[in-house]
């Protein structure tokens, strides 16, 4: 039962209704026995502002960001930490008195998943988009040492991305430069990794990603989950894939024990995800 106690949270998207994050979090919330509640809250990005400062004024404890708010949701906070700052986008808003402290789960979160699959030091990715889930999947890459080229129907936003992105971490071999997105069927040959963070595959989202060729193998990570084309095509050439489900979970973990400080119980919010929210 939902009372004037009960701690908000909640994630803030256009379109957000299709978001799996409101299931993983009231199944955290459930199982430890907390008095809080999360919704998904639908924002258009002109009212994007006033929604966060009206978040804050009406108490909520801690928000996530989605498409398409990543990158314009950094200046709204007080403070932003060091790694959200240098991606560019923040994805997780934690309440302070003076106003939110912006933090970025999806390039942490990534780059642990990496680091399981195996992705070796120097290893080439093509990362396919150029908002905050691409920026967060070329953070990952050069953090692990790698090198990245980022395609984008807009060859400047491509080059935003990269931008001083290596140069600011600062890894021995790090290189993240932008590619035409043309030319994405051939560096999807040549590349170790291949990640669509675009919102190709997304609810209610339109488009096509370019031709990809893949071989087995190959590791590829989808920033949308569900039975997305990328997915598709990736498993049945033999790729290794990383889901959107699995980012979804790993960062969403790393949200709620910055915003409760307890441990998450990822089993059961591994459990919501696998049934959609049903």
């Amino acid at each position: 039962m939902i009372s004037g106690r009960t701690a908000l949270y909640g994630v803030l998207g256009h379109p957000v209704a299709h978001s799996l994050s409101p299931a993983m979090h009231n199944a955290a919330f459930a199982a430890l026995s907390m008095d809080a509640a999360y919704l998904a809250l639908d924002v258009r990005p002109e009212s994007l502002a006033e929604a966060v400062r009206g978040a804050h004024a009406l108490g909520f404890q801690g928000l996530n960001v989605t498409v398409p708010h990543k990158e314009k949701a950094l200046g709204l906070c007080a403070r932003v930490d060091p790694a959200a700052r240098l991606v560019g986008a923040v994805n997780t808003l934690k309440r302070f008195p003076d106003g939110w402290e912006g933090h970025n789960t999806d390039a942490p979160a990534f780059k642990g998943l990496l680091a399981e699959a195996g992705l070796a030091r120097g290893a080439r990715a093509l990362v396919l988009g150029a908002g905050g889930a691409a920026r967060a999947a070329a953070w990952a890459v050069l953090e692990l040492s790698g090198t990245v080229r980022v395609a984008a129907r807009r060859p400047e936003t491509a080059l935003a991305v990269c931008h001083g992105m290596a140069r600011g971490l600062g890894k021995p071999g790090a290189a993240a430069e932008p590619a035409p997105w043309a030319d994405a069927v051939h560096e999807s040959e040549r590349a170790d990794l291949v990640v669509n963070a675009t919102s190709v595959g997304l609810a209610g989202r339109p488009g096509e990603l370019p031709p990809l060729r893949w071989r087995a193998g190959q590791l590829a990570a989808d920033f949308v989950y569900g039975d997305t084309a990328f997915a598709r095509q990736a498993a049945s050439a033999g790729a290794r894939l990383v889901t959107g489900e699995r980012i979804l979970l790993r960062q969403g973990a790393l949200a709620f024990r910055l915003w409760t400080g307890r441990a998450p119980p990822e089993d059961v919010m591994a459990a919501a995800l696998s049934t959609g929210g049903r």
